[in-house]
């Protein structure tokens, strides 16, 4: 009895050694396909049409300037419809007068093109270097496949399409932000520290903290993260030039501290099906900074070193791969948009 017992529980410890090192194996296997980069550059959609958009545009300052955005319906242009002389209005009726200009806003008014006629093809080519501009993407992938709107992750498995709020043809552009470049962020010190970060895609919603620098004898590092984001604070406020650098475990399970970035990894799957990825970094002030994530790369853990940009930079980075940890993921995203706080 003894004898069977201890050989049962020998076969059992070796298949469980056995299926440990073959999970580290495949995990390790994957860490070329997280290593993506997007061509376009960084944008938000344009404005949906038929909508008005009022915002505040960000300052050298700091300060925030109203600005008005007005996107009207289709309608025909003056080339393609005969001029027509202005009724005069019924007899009684109240002659309209323009509103009086507001002297601090700026307006500007795009026209929407006339839809193409139902006998011309659906969708044009579509630039190499043209801006993530969702509905673009979706003429293009239409003139290839007969399936309006639909992504092509969804090709094999039709019946799916629709259910990711994310692709392109039903992403929404996101609420109240100002479309803003990354050579147009705030002049470093100009913000407040980071307060929390979101990313819709993949179900992050964590406060962010800075990090503390540990004395450990020999030497100094930074403290773990522990069930929040760790920001790098010699590094830039949200919105500001620079590099923000913040930091999360994919998993802790001996130290017990969260696993706030543990689908990170998701990222390089989602910007190789064309999903834009946004994340959203809140400052102490509720000012919100929308990045839109332009790459993924893989470090060793010697090897990751921190470094500055000259635009407004946006650093994510967590251990991988899943039960070795010898690697960083290293996530990069450019700013795009800005909300002031209400």
């Amino acid at each position: 009895m003894a004898g069977a017992f201890l050989i049962s529980s020998g076969a059992v410890i070796l298949a469980a050694v056995c299926f440990y090192y073959g999970l580290r194996m495949y995990h390790a296997s994957q860490l070329d396909e997280m290593a993506v980069e997007i061509a376009a550059p960084a944008a938000l959609p344009p404005t949906p049409k038929g909508q008005t958009e009022i915002h505040g545009a960000l300052m050298p300052d700091g300060s925030f300037k109203p600005i008005t955005t007005v996107v009207k319906s289709a309608k025909p242009s003056a080339v393609d419809r005969p001029p027509t002389e202005p009724s005069a209005p019924p007899r009684g009726a109240l002659s309209p007068s323009p509103l009086p200009a507001e002297p601090s806003l700026s307006v500007a008014v795009f026209e929407s093109p006339i839809p193409a006629p139902i006998d011309q093809p659906v969708a044009e080519a579509v630039s190499a270097d043209a801006p993530l501009d969702g509905g673009a993407l979706v003429g293009a992938y239409n003139s290839i496949y007969p399936a309006l709107a639909m992504h092509p992750k969804y090709w094999e498995r039709p019946t799916l399409a629709g259910a990711d709020p994310y692709t392109y043809g039903v992403v929404k552009r996101p609420d109240g932000f100002m479309s803003i470049s990354a050579s147009e962020g705030l002049p470093r010190g100009m913000s407040s520290d980071a307060a929390r970060i979101r990313i819709p895609s993949i179900d992050v919603d964590s406060e962010v903290a800075n990090l503390a620098i540990l004395d450990i004898g020999d030497s100094r590092q930074y403290e773990t993260p522990a069930h929040v984001v760790g920001r790098i604070p010699q590094t830039s406020n949200p919105g500001e030039m620079g590099n923000t650098w913040l930091f999360g475990h994919l998993e802790s399970l001996i130290r017990g501290e969260g696993n706030v970035f543990h689908r990170l990894p998701e990222i390089p799957n989602l910007l190789n099906s064309g999903d834009p990825v946004y994340v959203s970094l809140e400052n102490q002030d509720g000012d919100e900074f929308l990045y839109q994530i332009t790459a993924t790369r893989v470090v060793r853990q010697e090897d990751l070193a921190l470094y500055d940009t000259d635009d407004s930079t946006i650093t994510l980075v967590a251990c991988v791969p899943r039960l070795i940890y010898d690697h960083r993921i290293v996530v990069t995203g450019k700013l795009v948009g800005v909300k002031r706080a209400a």
